[in-house]
């Protein structure tokens, strides 16, 4: 085994261990104190394990859940794809469980009353979702998963191709609203949940794929050669000429694709400007690159 390859394990464990912790604090110190299931199988556990007075512990009871997908997964997906999803779900619950004690010490830790001395709980679903989020976005991102919703909507997706990976979770997130409206008997805190799946997957997006999102864009002007010169030398970025043709006029006309960093916008728009300051530009977000850019 070559020192890449053991760096690279290492690498992938100290992310997920780092995921859990934080996923696990979110869970601790927001969630579960203030009864806001945060969605999906783990959001389900701790429904469960509210009901029987936490004799079985959130952590436990979300890995007893997963078991038959664990078993179906393995059958379907696969064996990779199952083990990945038994390392980070197991590592997950059981640092929900190791940090449960860290809710003694939550009130000299965190104060999470509103001004008239009650618990604010939007403070805690926007919180522990926004801990949530960061810790699963680091399991996502070291290539692991916390099995659920995620072996769930791709089982399903076997039988149902018509619908994304992203539409089936989204689903499962209504119905659980629906089983927390059922559950709690109040709308305030199926919003209250939704407002934590909300914010989680939004930060899960951020922390799997990164911050530094890149922009593509498109050029229609006349003078691509020296718009792409500048754009080689003075950002250092490749520049890709695509003739075409205005449907509108019948007019040819020449498209410059490019993909910047974001910080390289305000520059990418002076350079344009100074060459030809009648080009049509378009600017679109990218959440990933790969290859030489």
């Amino acid at each position: 085994m070559g020192v890449i390859t053991i760096r690279k394990i290492l690498v992938k464990i100290l992310m997920i261990a780092i995921g859990c912790i934080i996923a696990g604090l979110g869970f601790n110190l927001f969630l579960i104190p203030s009864g806001i299931a945060p969605g999906g199988v783990s959001g389900l556990a701790m429904l469960l394990s509210e009901l029987i007075d936490g004799v079985i512990p959130v952590g436990i009871f979300t890995i007893i859940l997963n078991l038959p997908l664990f078993i179906i997964g393995n059958k379907i997906l696969g064996k990779i794809f199952t083990v990945n999803s038994i390392i980070g779900t197991v590592a997950f619950s059981l640092a929900i469980d190791l940090l449960f004690f860290i809710q003694k010490y939550r009130n000299e830790i965190l104060n999470m009353t509103s001004f008239g001395g009650e618990t604010d709980y939007f403070l805690c679903a926007l919180f522990g979702g926004l801990l949530l989020g960061c810790g699963l976005g680091l399991i996502f991102r070291s290539g692991a998963t916390t099995g659920g919703t995620d072996i769930a909507a791709r089982l399903i997706q076997q039988k149902a191709s018509a619908l994304t990976l992203g539409q089936l979770v989204l689903v499962m997130d209504l119905c659980f609203l629906i089983v927390i409206l059922i559950s709690y008997r109040s709308l305030v805190a199926a919003l209250y949940t939704a407002v934590t799946v909300f914010v989680s997957s939004k930060v899960i997006d951020i922390v799997e794929e990164g911050v530094n999102y890149a922009k593509e864009v498109l050029i229609f002007t006349d003078k691509p050669e020296e718009i792409s010169v500048k754009i080689m030398s003075e950002l250092e970025r490749g520049v890709t000429l695509i003739p075409a043709t205005g449907m509108y006029t019948g007019n040819e006309v020449n498209i410059l694709v490019c993909v910047v960093h974001n910080r390289q916008v305000p520059a990418l728009r002076s350079i344009i400007k100074a060459q030809d300051d009648k080009a049509f530009v378009v600017i679109k977000d990218v959440r990933m690159v790969h290859g030489r850019w």
